[in-house]
């Protein structure tokens, strides 16, 4: 009785097609994942920050505007209301050579391995204008915008600031009002909002 089967020559070149077809498709795949765990990531982020400040007020009264300084703010706020992993001096906001944020503040890292840096804030006190007073009605910012910056992943790459919301990375700007906590711009504001109210209807910060 005669077998039929394929041959060796027909077997490497099946072999073949496979691998160049996963070549091809296999790093859209993995970018694909690791932009949706960024946007995971980001959301859960800001929910935290806004859960902290909303925790605070509500046992002791207190908004963001209550504090004077980025490291009261944190000391007082997020290290007590959230699951504060790390806050030794020794803690870096990571960087990179090709587009990482700058952040030089009050820096302090979650047991879910997400980097926060606090800066450029301030609780409105002696301010000469309305755009950094830090109202109890959280129409204006407390400070500069954006003065608090966020990395999803911690230390891990790539390390790079989001510019567009269609393409995110890990790290985020964002900005804190007396009782809440926004992002900053539209291409953070785009990975929150699955890019539903950015460029002309962008969701406004105030």
């Amino acid at each position: 009785m005669k077998k039929l089967g394929f041959t060796l020559a027909e077997v490497l070149i099946t072999l073949v097609i496979i691998g160049v077809i996963a070549a091809m498709t296999v790093p859209t795949l993995m970018q694909n994942t690791n932009a949706q765990e960024y946007r995971t990531a980001f959301k859960k982020s800001i929910s935290a920050l806004n859960q902290a400040l909303t925790l605070n007020y509500a046992l002791d009264g207190v908004g963001a505007n209550g504090f004077s300084s980025a490291k009261d703010l944190v000391d007082n706020v997020f290290k007590k209301r959230m699951s504060v992993m790390d806050t030794s001096t020794d803690l870096q906001w990571p960087t990179s050579s090709n587009g990482a944020a700058s952040c030089s503040g009050s820096i302090f890292a979650t047991q879910d391995g997400i980097i926060y840096c606090v800066t450029s804030f301030s609780n409105g006190s002696g301010a000469a204008t309305d755009a950094t007073t830090c109202d109890s009605l959280s129409t204006n910012p407390c400070g500069t915008e954006p003065n608090i910056y966020i990395d999803v992943n911690g230390a891990k790459k790539p390390n790079i600031l989001t510019t567009s919301f269609s393409s995110p990375k890990d790290q985020y700007q964002a900005s804190i009002y007396n009782q809440k906590v926004v992002p900053y711009g539209d291409a953070a504001q785009g990975v929150m909002y699955d890019a539903q109210n950015t460029g002309a209807n962008a969701v406004t910060t105030s």
